[in-house]
């Protein structure tokens, strides 16, 4: 198709330009057709996104007009920048689906890679959605276009994303399991009493396989400056809510293993399944089932409309996929990571 890139103008993306988030979130809105089984674009998360990043991440935000289009955004792109990385994150590259194979994505690909080198970053890195054997289709051409800009599949383990359809499936028919003998469960909302704030951050962050008896690694942190009061602050700056539940070992009185569910304020019957790890010390007593399972029937009580909940594990998480497909979890598709070299910012 005829390439149009002469007539693209750039600009930032900022949350206070009224009219360019409005065209962005059209923009949004009319390409949610890609992956048909996602919940719809929420409003107030996606705004709230252009306020508040990930903890440590600094984001990017870009668009593209075309004059031939009324001077309307027609392509978008979200650059993310991890504090300390070599690497940029490439977390929107966005064509209108009308205007797709005109080299608007090679021209969103080349200010990505302008802005990473600026940055001091080496490389580009993404995510591309691929089919699973016998799953939904999904469209190629996400995957041919990394491959056309130089970039290369990468080595860290995909994803695989589930989906768990309640109308069809009732994890809870036979009740939560019961509580080992020498733990007890907790639950909380969006906000993490201050208890376990700290306890939250290193068991994310370390994915529970820190050392149990490493007491400074905890004492490190303060809990107003720990990752999960910066994790709340980007959740509520998006307007979601969350459900947590946890399990604390009554010896120590610490916090083993916890599980979160969230959603996002526009989608009543859609929510996603986020964390859940358990302290390596307390592992092999299904407590990650046991979690999982608590903490939906808390959703429920608080969310009766939930109906669709999607979540995604690496693909060689064995034990928590298993789990998953056990309450009901089917695989829709893959998540592949994908990286490229930028040149220098010099």
């Amino acid at each position: 198709m005829n390439d149009i890139t002469h007539d693209l103008r750039f600009s930032p993306l900022a949350a206070d330009d009224e009219t360019t988030v409005g065209q962005w979130l059209r923009l949004l809105a009319d390409s949610a057709g890609d992956v048909p089984e996602a919940a719809p674009p929420c409003t107030a998360d996606m705004t709230g996104s252009l306020r508040f990043p990930p903890p440590a991440t600094k984001l990017e935000d870009w668009v593209v007009r075309h004059d031939g289009h009324g001077g309307r955004v027609v392509g978008a792109l979200r650059l993310a920048l991890p504090d300390g990385a070599g690497v940029a994150r490439v977390d929107q590259l966005l064509v209108h689906p009308q205007l797709r194979r005109r080299g608007i994505g090679r021209a969103l690909y080349e200010r990505a890679a302008d802005i990473a080198a600026g940055h001091g970053r080496s490389a580009l890195a993404a995510t591309v959605v691929e089919a699973l054997p016998g799953g939904p289709a999904r469209d190629p051409g996400p995957a041919a276009f990394a491959a056309a800009m130089g970039a290369e599949r990468s080595a860290v383990p995909a994803g695989v994303h589930q989906w768990l359809d309640l109308g069809a499936h009732d994890p809870l028919a036979d009740g939560v399991p019961a509580v080992p003998e020498g733990y007890s469960l907790v639950t909380w909302g969006t906000i993490t009493p201050d208890e376990y704030a700290v306890r939250v951050s290193v068991l994310e962050r370390s994915l529970g396989d820190e050392s149990l008896g490493d007491e400074a690694f905890d004492e490190e942190q303060e809990v107003e400056t720990s990752y999960a009061r910066e994790f709340e602050t980007m959740r509520v700056g998006r307007g979601r809510r969350a459900y947590h539940t946890g399990v604390v070992h009554d010896a120590s009185g610490r916090l083993a293993g916890y599980t979160s569910v969230s959603k996002t304020t526009g989608n009543p019957e859609y929510a996603l399944q986020g964390m859940t790890v358990v302290h390596r010390a307390h592992r092999g007593h299904r407590l990650g089932r046991l979690l999982k399972l608590a903490n939906l029937e808390y959703v429920l009580r608080h969310e009766p409309g939930v109906r669709l909940i999607e979540t995604a594990n690496a693909e060689d998480n064995d034990a928590m996929i298993a789990v998953n497909a056990a309450m009901g979890f089917v695989p829709y598709d893959r998540w592949v990571f994908w990286a490229g070299a930028v040149g220098s910012g010099d």
